[in-house]
């Protein structure tokens, strides 16, 4: 009789978790493309941005500006290493710009 008042709360709460998983996740991002942002954790612009995308509820990558390796990359691929950098498909955001972001992501 115990075992089975156990086993009876176990699925319930294994239920109500199933079902809370279930609203809490968002069905799916605002972007179907891949952002990915090139940032410095100095740079305030590139926090207006880290924002932007979040309040959008935009999934993004961030690349660390400051390290040698994506410097190197930016330089190659941009012509500097200037930041915010937001890189939307093929797209390149320079600076804070939310609505051609936003016009990237639809």
């Amino acid at each position: 009789m115990r075992n089975t008042k156990l086993l009876r709360r176990f699925f319930l709460s294994l239920s109500a978790l199933a079902i809370l998983m279930t609203v809490a996740i968002p069905v799916h991002a605002k972007c179907s493309k891949r952002v990915i942002l090139y940032n410095a954790s100095w740079c305030p612009y590139c926090r207006q941005v880290r924002a932007i995308l979040q309040r959008n509820d935009i999934r993004y990558t961030i690349r660390d500006a400051t390290t040698p390796g994506v410097q190197a990359e930016m330089i190659k691929r941009f012509g500097d290493a200037a930041v915010p950098r937001t890189v939307i498909g093929r797209s390149v955001v320079a600076g804070v710009d939310e609505a051609r972001i936003k016009r990237l992501c639809r």
